[in-house]
């Protein structure tokens, strides 16, 4: 970063700056919400208010959470100064990799999670997992917060790390699934007359993640609609101004809204069925993944931001290349 100001320098900072302090303010969230964290608003509260004072180990925390979020902006600085000698393209390329490595994680995490349980709920409709298990092990099945801390939580870990290696998304693959999931339910249905509720379940369930996972990476491929006539007539150069102020304007506010209206607060959108580990209205003859369905809205809004501040690097670079 060059010591003078410039167009180029302020790009990327402000581009790092919303995903960094983005995800901050997401680890933050999990903070207050699942563990109690006092928050880095109450820091703030203390200091204006002896009334909302917090004392002890709680204002160190508070204090801790507000710390960071300036420990991000020093951070980005010192890392776009001192280590990252990137071009613009190639920073573009490195948040555009951090979304796609959110979204195959979550990925994994819906397969391998809709999968199992598809299987535990089978035994557990057909009463088979009851008969051959001991009773406490068949109970740890049976109860949503158990199977969810105990086989969807580890999957998940191991979905996170498994992406570190492997690259492939698998957009493809998940499509095949659910055509392959509803075709079970039809020839289920009509030749054996057999339904069962949790199949239903998988279906919208692997449908929803296809959909909101997908966003970013089709943002990538500039793929999503654009219901204006006004676009496709532009110049390359005004395209690409189009593009940076509907990523700041648009696309970013309505992803920051999302996070914020949805887990601001225990009781938010997303939140909710979440802390409450909410399952399929069909009890033990569904799926226990409602309330993971609630998390793909985050999972959406967190690799959009990151897609759209790689957008705008990647368009000024071709505004750059214009003149």
């Amino acid at each position: 970063m060059n010591n003078k100001f410039d167009l180029i320098s302020f790009s990327k900072f402000f581009s790092f700056s919303i995903v960094f302090l983005t995800l901050n303010y997401f680890f933050n969230i999990i903070l207050t919400n699942y563990f109690n964290w006092p928050g880095s608003i109450a820091f703030l509260k203390s200091l204006i208010s002896n009334e909302q004072a917090l004392v002890g180990f709680s204002f160190f925390l508070s204090s801790f959470q507000f710390i960071s979020y300036v420990l991000c902006i020093f951070g980005v600085y010192y890392y776009l100064t001192k280590i990252n000698k990137s071009n613009l393209k190639e920073n573009s390329q490195k948040l555009s990799n951090l979304s796609s490595y959110i979204t195959r994680s979550a990925f994994w995490t819906v397969f391998l999670v809709g999968l199992v349980d598809l299987v535990i709920s089978f035994l557990v409709s057909e009463k088979a997992i009851l008969d051959t298990l001991p009773k406490g092990l068949a109970q740890l099945f049976l109860q949503p917060k158990s199977r969810i801390l105990y086989v969807h939580l580890p999957l998940t870990i191991f979905s996170f790390i498994y992406s570190i290696k492997n690259k492939s998304i698998g957009f493809i693959w998940l499509a095949l699934l659910v055509v392959f999931a509803e075709a079970l339910i039809v020839i289920s249905r009509f030749v054996f007359s057999y339904e069962q509720a949790f199949m239903g379940d998988l279906v919208r369930y692997w449908y929803a993640a296809l959909f909101l996972f997908g966003s970013a990476y089709t943002l990538l491929k500039d793929g999503h609609v654009r219901v204006d006539i006004l676009y496709v007539n532009f110049k390359e150069k005004n395209k690409a101004i189009a593009n940076i102020f509907g990523s700041i304007f648009f696309g970013m506010p309505i992803c920051f809204l999302i996070l914020y209206s949805g887990m601001g607060s225990k009781t938010g959108i997303i939140n909710a069925p979440i802390l409450s580990f909410e399952i399929s209205q069909q009890a033990q003859a569904g799926l226990y993944l409602k309330y993971m369905m609630a998390s793909f809205l985050t999972i959406f809004a967190l690799s959009m931001i990151i897609q759209f501040s790689s957008l705008i690097l990647d368009n000024i670079e071709k505004i750059r290349s214009k003149k």
